[in-house]
């Protein structure tokens, strides 16, 4: 247990983090204590047992929590783009929360995202945000934008020498996830690849040997931490699986600290992030 007097000083922290008063405002805060546009390319050699059909080798990368508005930051957006792209990836991943409360503006952010090149395409679930801003409406400005989005359901990706199976399901938090329904006609021997935007939802999905890897964000990695302590706040179905990797059975989880900020726009000892794997795939998983 945390004495009461540290956990309110760690909850003061938490409020002061996003003001003047505890760094200064000045340029050295934002860009040295803060991070918040200090992007990390974390990069991962990563070996899954993904299917006999499945391609023998590809680059994916993983960006989600952009959370355009309220602070609309149109350059640092692009500049993420830029980044994906000089990566040269054969498959981009989107982990939701596009928005955060508003979607007047989704079309301006969907238009920066057109511009990402991956090899084989852009696929995407939808977060709570943009569940509770308007669901619908950001789904179609994504797909007109080239993102295709994966409501409890998968797909099949071709990639150089294979076929990749994606699959998304909704928001737990604030839509309907059923897997059951996004792994309809998957044949026996397949293994997929799911993006679920909340990442504790693992534990519904890891007995499932169909499942290869899960992608996920939500939590910002904490988006605030404390050495020795770790992160400030987390939200529901984000408290267990921080970021990073986790495994789970025949499931491996990844957790993505995402590329924007909500209600505190700082960021201490957690940069945000784009994820980088370079998969190899060893064939059929072993009985």
């Amino acid at each position: 247990m945390i004495p009461h007097s540290r956990r309110a000083f760690l909850n003061k922290l938490a409020k002061l983090a996003g003001t003047p008063l505890l760094f200064g405002g000045g340029a050295f805060g934002y860009g040295s204590l803060l991070e918040r546009h200090r992007v990390e390319i974390e990069r991962h050699n990563l070996k899954l047992a993904l299917g006999a059909r499945a391609p023998t080798k590809f680059r994916a990368l993983t960006l989600g929590d952009f959370h355009f508005d309220p602070l609309y930051e149109v350059d640092y957006v692009a500049k993420c783009v830029t980044l994906a792209n000089s990566l040269k990836p054969d498959v981009i991943f989107l982990t939701g929360d596009y928005v955060t409360g508003k979607s007047d503006r989704i079309g301006e952010f969907a238009g920066l995202l057109a511009k990402l090149s991956p090899r084989s395409g852009i696929y995407a679930c939808l977060g709570n945000h943009d569940h509770w801003a308007n669901a619908a409406k950001i789904t179609s400005e994504l797909e007109k934008a080239g993102v295709q989005t994966l409501v409890n359901q998968h797909t099949r990706v071709k990639c150089a020498d294979g076929e990749l199976v994606v699959a998304g399901l909704q928001s737990v938090w604030a839509g309907k996830p059923e897997w059951s329904q996004a792994a309809r006609g998957l044949r026996s021997d397949d293994r997929a690849v799911i993006l679920v935007h909340e990442p504790d939802y693992a534990h519904t999905l890891c007995e499932d040997r169909r499942i290869a890897l899960q992608l996920s964000g939500h939590t910002h990695g904490g988006q605030v931490r404390v050495p020795l302590y770790g992160a400030l706040r987390l939200p529901m179905w984000g408290r267990q699986f921080q970021s990073g990797f986790y495994d789970l059975d025949a499931l491996k989880l990844h957790v993505n600290r995402g590329i924007g900020t909500i209600t505190f726009h700082v960021r201490l000892f957690c940069p945000p992030e784009i994820s980088c794997f370079d998969i190899t795939n060893t064939g059929v998983i072993s009985a």
